[in-house]
C-alpha cells in the first residue's frame, strides 16, 4: 500500500497540478478573451456613446430644420399671399398704365392740335404786326402829311384872314360909293 500511497500521492498532485496548469491556462486564455471583449466592449461603449452624441446632434439639427422649414412654410405662406397681393396690384397698374397710355396720346394728339392753333395764330399775328406796322407807317406818312396839310391850312386860314381884312378894308374905304347889292356880293364871297 506505501507504494499505492506513494503512487496515488503522486499522481494526485500530478493530477492537481495538471489541473492548476489547465486552470491557469483556462484562466489565462478566458483573462485575454475578457481583454478582448472588454475591450470590445469599451469600444463598442465609446462608439455608442458617440453614436449618442451623433444621434442627439442630428436630432437637434432636425428640430432646428423642422423649425425652419415651418418658418419657410410661413415664409413662402406669406410670400404666397404678398405675391396674391402684389399681382393685384400689378394688374391695376397695368390697367392704369395703359389708361395713362391712352390719355397721353389723347393729349398729345390734342397738343399737337394746340400747337398747329398756336402756329397758325403765330403767322397770324406775324401778318397783323407786319399789317401794323404798315398801318404804323402809312400812320407816320399820314400824320405827317396831315401836318403839313393843317401847316398848309392854317397858312390858307392866315392868308385868307388877311384877304378877309383886306377886303374889309378896302370895302370900308370904298362903302361910300358902293352900292348895297355890290356889298351883298362881297359878303358873300367872304363865306
Amino acid at each position: 500500500m506505501s507504494f499505492m500511497q506513494k503512487n496515488v500521492n503522486v499522481f494526485i498532485l500530478l493530477l492537481v497540478l495538471v489541473l492548476a496548469g489547465a486552470l491557469a491556462a483556462s484562466s489565462a486564455y478566458y483573462q485575454t478573451t475578457f481583454d478582448k471583449v472588454t475591450t470590445k466592449y469599451d469600444d463598442t461603449a465609446a462608439n455608442l456613446s458617440q453614436c449618442s452624441a451623433d444621434l442627439e446632434n442630428y436630432r437637434f439639427n432636425l428640430n432646428k430644420t423642422l423649425s425652419s422649414l415651418n418658418t419657410t412654410s410661413q415664409d413662402i405662406r406669406r410670400y404666397d399671399e404678398l405675391y396674391t397681393t402684389k399681382s393685384d396690384q400689378l394688374q391695376t397698374t397695368q390697367s392704369n398704365l395703359t389708361q395713362t397710355v391712352s390719355s397721353l396720346q389723347e393729349t398729345r394728339i390734342e397738343l399737337q392740335e394746340e400747337t398747329a392753333l398756336k402756329n397758325k395764330y403765330k403767322n397770324d399775328y406775324q401778318d397783323q404786326v407786319e399789317i401794323s406796322n404798315g398801318l404804323e407807317e402809312q400812320n407816320a406818312i399820314l400824320t405827317s402829311q396831315k401836318a403839313q396839310l393843317e401847316s398848309t391850312l392854317i397858312s390858307y386860314r392866315s392868308r385868307l384872314e388877311s384877304a378877309n381884312a383886306c377886303i374889309d378894308e378896302f370895302l370900308d374905304d370904298y362903302d361910300a360909293g358902293l352900292t348895297s347889292a355890290m356889298k351883298d356880293d362881297a359878303d358873300s364871297c367872304k363865306k
